[in-house]
C-alpha cells in the first residue's frame, strides 16, 4: 500500500485495542469516545475485508489480527522512540517500570550508586505489576519483572534471585517459637494478592495441611506485606532479596528455615525504545552488578 494511503488513525486505534484487549481502555488512552474507536476498527476491517477481533470478553485478536498487530505495534514503538530521541538530546533520561515493592525495597536504596557514576543521568521510575504484554512499551526503556526462565521470547535478563523466605518480627518468635513447620500455623500468615500461590507451595513442600484462605491476612501489594511483618502483624513469605537488609539489621528474622519455594527471578527487559543506547547499557550492567552483590549478601543473612 502507498504510504500516503495508510490509515494511520485506524492503525493507531487498532494497536491500542490490541494491546489493551479493550475498546474502552483504548478510547481512554487515545482521548476519544468508545464509538470513535469502534468506527476506526470497523473502517480498517472493511478496508482489509478481514475480521481483526473476536468480540468476546475480553476481546481477542483473530489470527489475521495477530499478524497485523505483530507488525503494527513494533512500528509505533519505533516511531515513538525516534521522536523521543530528538526531544531528549544526549539520551540522558532512562524510563524504568518496575514492581512497587522491588522499587521501594531494592532499587531506590541502591540507585545513588548509579547516579554517582552518571551524575547527568535522570532515572524516572514508575511502579506497576502489569504484565509486559499489556504495557505500552514505547513509554519505557526498561521493564523489570519477576519472570520464569521459560519467558525466553521476551529476551529477559535475570539479575536478582526471587527465592522466598518466611519472615516475621523478632518478638513474635519470642512469644511463640516455631520449632517445626507445623508450628508456623500458630501465627497469622500474610500474603499479597499478586503472590497467593506461594504459601500453597510452602505447605505442599512441608507436607502439612495449609490453613483455610480465610485465616490469611491479605494485602493488595507485597510492600504492605513486608511492612506488616515489620510491625509484628504476622509471618510473611517474601523474596529474600527484598528483606535481606531488614534481616541483617535484625528488624526481621526467619520464622522457619525452609522449605525452599521455587520462584521466578527478577529480570529486566529492554524495550525497542531503549535499544542501542549506551547509557541504558550502563544501567543494565549496573543492575546485573548490584544483583550479583545482593544475591551474595542475601546468602550471608540466612
Amino acid at each position: 500500500m502507498n504510504r500516503r494511503s495508510l490509515p494511520l488513525n485506524a492503525l493507531r486505534a487498532f494497536e491500542s485495542v490490541g494491546r489493551h484487549r479493550s475498546f474502552s481502555l483504548a478510547a481512554n488512552e487515545l482521548g476519544v469516545t468508545h464509538g470513535a474507536v469502534s468506527r476506526q476498527i470497523g473502517m480498517l476491517e472493511s478496508m482489509l475485508r478481514l475480521r481483526l477481533f473476536r468480540r468476546s470478553q475480553p476481546i481477542e485478536l483473530t489470527d489475521e489480527g495477530e499478524d497485523l498487530f505483530s507488525g503494527v505495534a513494533p512500528a509505533f514503538d519505533r516511531l515513538s522512540t525516534a521522536v523521543d530521541s530528538l526531544m531528549s538530546p544526549g539520551g540522558q533520561t532512562i524510563l524504568v517500570n518496575a514492581p512497587p515493592t522491588f522499587t521501594m525495597k531494592w532499587l531506590i536504596p541502591r540507585l545513588s550508586v548509579f547516579q554517582h557514576r552518571h551524575s547527568k543521568a535522570e532515572v524516572r521510575l514508575t511502579a506497576s505489576t502489569t504484565g509486559i504484554d499489556s504495557l505500552k512499551l514505547s513509554d519505557f526503556d526498561v521493564v523489570i519483572r519477576r519472570l520464569p526462565k521459560s519467558a525466553s521470547d521476551l529476551h529477559a535478563n535475570s539479575f536478582l534471585s526471587g527465592k522466598l523466605v518466611a519472615v516475621c518480627a523478632p518478638e513474635r518468635l519470642e512469644v511463640c517459637p516455631v520449632l517445626c513447620a507445623e508450628d508456623i500455623k500458630k501465627h497469622r500468615l500474610m500474603e499479597a494478592k499478586s503472590n497467593v500461590h506461594a504459601w500453597s507451595q510452602w505447605f505442599e513442600q512441608a507436607r502439612i495441611e495449609k490453613p483455610p484462605s480465610a485465616d490469611f491476612l491479605r494485602f493488595d501489594e507485597m510492600f504492605f506485606v513486608v511492612q506488616a511483618a515489620l510491625e509484628g502483624l504476622g509471618v510473611a513469605l517474601v523474596p529474600l532479596s527484598l528483606v535481606a537488609d531488614d534481616l541483617a539489621a535484625e528488624n526481621l528474622v526467619l520464622a522457619f528455615d525452609g522449605p525452599d519455594v521455587s520462584a521466578a527471578d527478577y529480570a529486566y527487559v529492554v524495550t525497542p525504545r531503549g535499544h542501542n543506547r549506551p547509557l541504558l547499557n550502563e544501567f543494565c550492567s549496573w543492575l546485573s552488578e548490584e544483583g550479583g552483590a545482593s544475591n551474595q549478601f542475601s546468602d550471608t543473612v540466612i
